[in-house]
């Protein structure tokens, strides 16, 4: 079995609070937080002393500057990124149409989702499982892990952490994931061992 690897995640955000939630939930599941950084010239000053990056979670403004810079950069080291942003409507850059998107009003399960498949397709290059069946995309599952989550517990809260508590379970476990096994099935078996552990709902 493949030895486990600490997920490491760079996170560029500049509202205090929203900053320590992105690292908490990211902790939680198991990654290793650099920063969260509040300006593009010290995330730029942490890339250059950071050599490993697997992940980044960008918020496009900091203190009105544009991160872009610092998306660059990644870019040219193959990092994907994640643009968390509380912009309603914004035209990222052509350049830039490998990363993923999520507004500040999602909830913690949709940024999960995002650094996931991230994390994957640089572990696997989203590689097909079968040659007739590319491999799903983390995002298209998520509706189907939900309905098995509503399933299994009785309220929408707690189906919802369950769903959550899968994903930062997968982010800690993804080195670990057997090759070929369907993204689907292997997503399903990590919830099915959550629920099993605690049958009245994840804590």
């Amino acid at each position: 079995m493949p030895t486990r690897q600490p997920l490491r995640v760079l996170v560029a955000e500049d509202e205090y609070l929203l900053a320590d939630d992105i690292a908490s939930w990211l902790e939680r599941a198991g990654a290793t937080v650099i920063g969260p950084l509040p300006s593009v010239e010290r995330t730029l000053k942490s890339l250059s002393a950071t050599p490993q990056i697997d992940v980044a979670v960008l918020d496009i403004s900091l203190n009105g500057e544009l991160i872009y810079p610092v998306a660059d950069e990644l870019a040219r080291r193959a990092v994907p990124v994640v643009f968390f942003t509380g912009y309603d409507e914004i035209d990222v850059p052509e350049r830039f149409s490998t990363a993923l998107t999520v507004s500040k009003t999602a909830g913690v399960s949709d940024l999960l989702n995002a650094v996931f498949e991230q994390r994957l397709k640089t572990m696997s290059g989203l590689t097909p499982t079968r040659p007739e069946a590319p491999e799903e995309r983390v995002l298209e599952l998520v509706p189907g892990l939900r309905l098995r989550a509503r399933l299994l517990l009785p309220t929408p809260w707690a189906a919802d952490r369950l769903v959550e508590r899968t994903l930062e379970k997968a982010i800690a476990e993804v080195s670990c994931r057997i090759d070929g096994q369907p993204l689907d099935a292997w997503l399903h078996q990590i919830m099915l061992s959550i629920f099993a552990e605690a049958p009245f709902g994840p804590n």
